[in-house]
């Protein structure tokens, strides 16, 4: 891989976990909990979760490059093309990750509250994504 994508990477992989410990401190530690504090946290988890996936997005994209896989084309034919290389669990995430985004970006849902807080409670799979991304580098 290209000494300037490697560097892409590496920068996108510092957002990311800057992202993922600003959204771990915001976290409440219930539901419950969650629902009490109101709107302004559930708009903070929210951005959180967005920029994770957009980040991953970014970093998938620098791989597949980086791999001269050639132009990275429409969003779900490069995460299929790249399922070999990151694993279908880890592009499963992603997807997951992507569609909740999509959900919130454009409102197409109105009550995803336990989705969001199920997704912020639980970022495993964001640091087996990091993990898997670091193989590479």
């Amino acid at each position: 891989m290209e000494d300037m994508n490697e560097k892409r990477i590496e920068e996108k992989l510092v957002k990311l976990d800057e992202s993922l410990t600003t959204l771990n401190k915001l976290v409440p530690k219930t539901y419950e909990e969650y629902k009490k504090r109101g709107t302004g946290v559930k708009w903070e988890l929210e951005r959180g979760l967005q920029l994770i996936s957009e980040v991953e997005i970014d970093i998938i994209v620098l791989l597949y490059k980086g791999l001269k896989k050639g132009i990275a084309g429409e969003e779900k034919s490069l995460l299929s093309d790249m399922s070999k290389e990151l694993g279908e669990d880890v592009i499963n995430a992603v997807k997951e990750r992507r569609q909740l985004r999509n959900e919130l970006v454009h409102a197409y849902t109105i009550d995803n509250d336990k989705e969001v807080f199920a997704k912020a409670s639980d970022t495993s799979d964001v640091h087996k994504f990091e993990d898997v991304i670091r193989k590479f580098l």
